[in-house]
């Protein structure tokens, strides 16, 4: 197998990549045949797209301040990134892990690097379309594959690998279920990450720096070539072996439920706590788009108090609600507060992914799912029966 790299001159916005492509195969004297598969830099896709976005002209939220000093960000870059990912799972000073598009990758993969100062690269707008645009137009009737690659960090490992965003006319996957091992044991779960390990390769004759290699042609790949749509397969996270081990307890609260949020901060007021003065609001949306707010209520017999978790839970009940999507807690406190056990307990009867938002009445919050909060939790299933939530 050879890797053959394709040197340009600097890619820059609004250029004909396509063209920057076929000159430097020329200059090189490349041409392309049967077979050979196209791996292309994702960041020259998305420089040549105008993906390309001076930091100082992005105006940060107030969300994306406060994470930014969380995670030690520049402010700007940060609210880039709560634009870009679906989702954001934490981080540490430096590095927000995210998940952008069914990736898991640093910062929602904003780029600082083969970008001028004082400005950042985005992912491309649709790197299958450029995928399929680009063979396309260089195929010129040979049968190629072409690929859109990155890099990123294996956790607990040092350096980078390549990683596939898109390709066209190979299979990103190969399914080796079925196959055997060296002593005859059928494979179970093997699958074969193609793509992926022909961008590790490319990689090493691209690099990381100033290399000026945005693509390589890599040729007697043992790839077949096939009129198919290789869109890159995801799964979900909770079905991911290392998210799914490891996703537990809260993650910044990325938006969406503002107003659920403003609702339950409104029935703080109506707190009845007369012995602690601690007040909390809670407000539970229903999957039928009604919510139902309400606060604490304390009692001269601590026993009988009722969190307001639990009596937005028993009004909901009450009127007939059984599903429910999500539920906003808000205190006066210095952290977001969370639910106490009962109400986890009582919320996990109902689902055990009602999302959970824990907010202060300073606009902090945090987000997990009842079962983040109550792992292992008893339900109906502990009885032998089925219980509602699907336990």
């Amino acid at each position: 197998m050879q890797v053959l790299g394709i040197k340009t001159n600097l890619v820059k916005v609004g250029d004909d990549l396509v063209q920057a492509l076929e000159k430097g195969m020329a200059e090189a004297g490349l041409t392309l045949q049967d077979g050979d598969i196209l791996v292309v830099s994702e960041s020259t896709v998305a420089t040549a797209e105008g993906r390309v976005i001076l930091l100082d002209d992005v105006l940060p939220g107030e969300l994306a301040r406060t994470l930014a000093a969380k995670y030690c960000k520049d402010p700007h870059e940060m609210e880039l990134i709560l634009r870009e990912s679906d989702e954001i799972l934490g981080g540490i000073p430096g590095v927000v892990l995210t998940l952008n598009k069914g990736f898991l990758y640093p910062n929602a993969g904003i780029d600082h690097s083969n970008a001028p100062p004082g400005y950042v690269v985005l992912f491309p707008a649709d790197a299958q379309k450029a995928a399929k645009e680009i063979r396309n137009r260089m195929a010129q009737g040979k049968k190629i594959g072409v690929i859109i690659g990155d890099s990123r960090t294996h956790p607990l490992r040092l350096g980078c690998v390549g990683v596939a965003l898109a390709c066209e006319g190979l299979e990103p996957v190969e399914d080796a279920r079925g196959q055997k091992d060296l002593f005859g044991r059928e494979l179970k779960i093997t699958r074969k990450a193609v793509a992926d390990n022909l961008v590790s390769a490319a990689q090493i004759v691209m690099g990381e720096g100033d290399e000026g290699i945005p693509a390589v042609i890599i040729r007697d790949a043992p790839v077949l070539i096939q009129e198919v749509c290789g869109e890159i397969p995801t799964i979900p996270p909770q079905e991911c072996m290392y998210i799914g081990a490891l996703r537990s307890g809260p993650r910044p609260y990325t938006g969406g439920y503002d107003s659920l949020i403003d609702q339950a901060a409104e029935a703080l007021q109506n707190a009845y706590a007369p012995y602690s003065g601690f007040r909390v609001g809670a407000a539970l949306l229903g999957k039928s788009g009604k919510t139902y707010s309400a606060s604490n209520i304390e009692n001269a017999s601590s026993g009988a108090d009722i969190c307001a978790e639990r009596v937005a839970l028993a009004k909901a009940v009450a009127s007939g609600e059984r599903d429910f999507e999500a539920i906003a807690v808000v205190g006066d406190t210095l952290e977001p507060i969370a639910p106490c056990g009962i109400c986890r307990q009582s919320l996990m009867e109902f689902g055990k992914d009602i999302l959970i938002i824990m907010a202060n009445l300073k606009g902090d919050a945090l987000t997990a799912s009842v079962e983040d909060l109550l792992p292992k939790a008893f339900t109906g299933r502990s009885l032998g029966k089925r219980d509602g939530g699907g336990n």
